[in-house]
């Protein structure tokens, strides 16, 4: 009689098939994020901060949406971004920058009041 137990898949492969299933279908998910003008416009009522936002790089906008919005780990926005931690507070740092920045710029152009 042949010996099965090494065609049968243990419970540890299993379950690391699944979650590779789980956070790539995550990964899809996170495509499919409509981080653009639509979540924009329900995120912020104010038009200038609205557009302050829809300049900032899309993978900067994606960490801010994931972290604030969506109330993401650091963790898990790696592993769905595919980036090192590093990077993402990086990201993260610079798409605040971006933020008030463009903030700053958009309220100067408009004859706003006071900077960020």
């Amino acid at each position: 009689m042949r010996n099965f137990k090494n065609i049968r898949p243990t419970n540890e492969k299993i379950n690391k098939e699944l979650e590779n299933v789980f956070y790539q279908n995550q990964l899809n998910d996170l495509d499919n994020i409509d981080v653009d003008i639509n979540h924009l416009e329900k995120i912020f009522t104010n038009e200038t901060y609205y557009l302050a936002m829809k300049i900032v790089p899309l993978l900067e906008r994606k960490v801010l949406y994931l972290a604030y919005v969506e109330n993401v780990r650091l963790n898990d926005i790696c592993r769905r971004l595919k980036l090192p931690k590093k990077q993402v507070i990086v990201l993260k740092n610079k798409a605040i920058i971006h933020f008030k920045n463009n903030l700053n710029t958009l309220t100067k152009a408009t004859g706003g009041g006071k900077n960020v």
